[in-house]
């Protein structure tokens, strides 16, 4: 092989190396944090604190108990019981708007209390725990298995379900008062995570990336060696490596962050937009925070490197 075509490959051989390094940084993420329970549970649970998880459970849970309430049993029974009275249809119509009214006190109480609880160190706990429990069978349905309850699909979206936390909104709703509650059907909390067509993109990255968890640091050594054996020179591979790795984590590290802006895009409700957002945006945060770190160390070793190879090239002229 002649010096021109070693060169060739031991440059090719190194960019490869370094355009490997997001992929190793991105798998070696997912199985620190998307496949582990207690790390993934520690870094999602943060959003139960979040204005827009906690507008969206508490809309959520509200809507429900009056809805099933005053939209479902009161309300049909109070308008039948006006339309039979022998009254003129003004004292009707006076009885329909008062009638209405009280239907919104309780709607509005019943949002005050679902509020209150979304609120408190109570709901952290809850969220916590349905996350624990929602976690195993996130997993294998990034895996190709199909959702088995706590993982639901409704329309296009894909959910979490928080039976825990509905069952501690059920519970404060009866301590305050409204002992009806207890007799409605099961309360139901879910958390929007993507949309069922991007669910099926991350299949297939997760089956990719459980592959690079072990042979993308891997290839990345390997190829760095070799790049390097065949150039004969540290601080030229370094360079080719060190740059082309860190261009490839800043193109790795924007992409994840127009993902995480456009991963809800096609979720309709708002709420429910804001909240998968905020989870999406959470989760990933650590993702982000480890590219930077090695884009860093990158940096630091371009610039070890370049300065090494200006410095040599110098020295000749200096001498002279």
């Amino acid at each position: 092989m002649g010096s021109r075509s070693r060169r060739i490959l031991a440059i090719t051989l190194l960019v490869l190396a370094g355009l490997l390094v997001p992929v190793a940084v991105v798998a070696t993420w997912t199985a620190r944090t998307v496949t582990d329970t207690e790390s993934f549970v520690s870094r999602v649970g943060p959003v139960a604190s979040q204005p827009e998880v906690q507008a969206l459970v508490s809309t959520q849970l509200a809507d429900q108990v009056t809805g099933a309430v005053i939209d479902d049993r009161v309300a049909p029974r109070v308008g039948e019981a006006i339309d039979e009275l022998a009254a003129p249809e003004l004292v009707k119509g006076l009885l329909r708007d008062v009638a209405a009214s009280l239907g919104g006190a309780v709607e509005a109480r019943v949002q005050n209390v679902a509020d209150k609880i979304v609120t408190s160190p109570e709901f952290q706990s809850a969220f916590d725990t349905a996350l624990d429990e929602a976690h195993a069978e996130l997993v294998a349905t990034l895996e190709g298995d199909e959702p088995q309850g706590t993982v639901i699909t409704e329309g296009t979206t894909v959910s979490i379900s928080l039976a825990t936390i509905a069952g501690a909104v059920r519970a404060e709703l009866v301590n305050s008062g409204y002992t009806f509650v207890d007799r409605l059907p099961q309360l139901e909390a879910t958390v929007p995570i993507a949309t069922v067509e991007q669910l099926e993109k991350w299949q297939g990255y997760y089956s990719l990336l459980k592959v690079m968890v072990w042979l993308g640091p891997l290839l990345v050594v390997v190829l760095l060696a070799a790049g390097a054996w065949l150039l004969r020179d540290a601080a030229v591979s370094a360079l080719w490596f060190a740059g082309s790795g860190f261009l490839a984590l800043v193109a790795v590290t924007v992409g994840v962050r127009a993902a995480v802006g456009s991963a809800t895009s096609d979720i309709a409700d708002p709420l429910a937009a804001d909240a998968a957002r905020v989870i999406v945006a959470t989760l990933t945060t650590t993702l982000v925070r480890n590219a930077t770190v090695v884009g860093l160390l990158l940096v630091i070793a371009l610039a070890a490197a370049a300065y090494v190879a200006a410095r040599r090239r110098l020295t000749p002229t200096t001498a002279s």
